[in-house]
C-alpha cells in the first residue's frame, strides 16, 4: 500500500503524529510480548523487568526503556522527532538458553509491526540489533539502583506451559 505524501504542513504534522502514536502503541505491545515469552520461567529474575521513563530528562532522546535479563527494548526520538523502537538481546542469555526465546520474541515483534497489521506503516521505525550485547549487566544495575519516580519493576507470576 502506497501512502499519500503530505502536501502541506498540517497534513505532514498529522501523519507524523499518527506514526508516533502507532509506534508508542506498538512499544507497549512489544513489551507485553517480551514479558509473555519468558512468563513460564520458575526463576523470578527471568520474569522480572524494568520499565524506565526517560521523559523527565530533557537532555536526551530516550523516551522509554524496557529492560530484562533477556531483552532491551528502547523507545527513542530521532532527530526529526519521530519515535523509533530499538531491540537488543543479551549475549549470555542467548548463549545459556539458546536462540528459542530470541526467535519467539522476534516472531512476535514481526507480527506486531508488519504494515498489514498496523494502522500506519511503522516498519521503518523498528531497529533490531543483530549483534548481542551485555544487557544483563545493565538490567542488574537498574535493579540495584531501585525503583523511583522514573523506574518501575515488573515481576510477573509464572505461567505454566500447556504443552
Amino acid at each position: 500500500m502506497k501512502t499519500k505524501k503530505a502536501t502541506n504542513v498540517s497534513q505532514q504534522f498529522t501523519a507524523e503524529q499518527q506514526q508516533n502514536s502507532e509506534v508508542l502503541n506498538i512499544f507497549t505491545l512489544i513489551t507485553e510480548a517480551a514479558r509473555a515469552v519468558v512468563s513460564n520461567f520458575e526463576n523470578r529474575k527471568y520474569r522480572t523487568s524494568v520499565l524506565v521513563n526517560h521523559l523527565l530528562n530533557n537532555n536526551n532522546s530516550l523516551v522509554q526503556e524496557f529492560i530484562s535479563y533477556f531483552f532491551n527494548v528502547t523507545l527513542t526520538r530521532n532527530k526529526n522527532s519521530l519515535l523509533v523502537i530499538y531491540i537488543g538481546f543479551d549475549s549470555e542469555a542467548v548463549s545459556r538458553f539458546g536462540t528459542l526465546i530470541h526467535n519467539m520474541f522476534l516472531r512476535e515483534v514481526y507480527k506486531l509491526t508488519m504494515k498489514e497489521r498496523t494502522a500506519v506503516d511503522i516498519e521503518s521505525c523498528i531497529r533490531i540489533d543483530a549483534v548481542t550485547k551485555d544487557i544483563r549487566g545493565f538490567f542488574y544495575r537498574r535493579l540495584a539502583e531501585g525503583e523511583n519516580d522514573n523506574v518501575t519493576f515488573l515481576i510477573d507470576e509464572p505461567v505454566a506451559t500447556t504443552e
